[in-house]
């Protein structure tokens, strides 16, 4: 993975914590699977995806 590639997945998972905090309490789309999206981010950054939810208390 680039470091480009790294930055665009990084963005990704920061706007999707920003929607997190934002629309918490809020209905979603049915086929919108918002800890299955941070999950591959946290792959293709090489992040431990459940360390991660802990820290941001997801």
């Amino acid at each position: 993975m680039t470091n480009k590639e790294r930055v665009t997945a990084f963005s990704e998972l920061y706007d999707l914590l920003a929607f997190y905090y934002e629309n918490r309490d809020q209905p979603v789309e049915s086929n919108f699977n918002f800890y299955e999206k941070v999950e591959k981010l946290c792959v293709k950054l090489n992040m431990d995806f459940d360390y991660f939810k802990e820290t941001f208390k997801l």
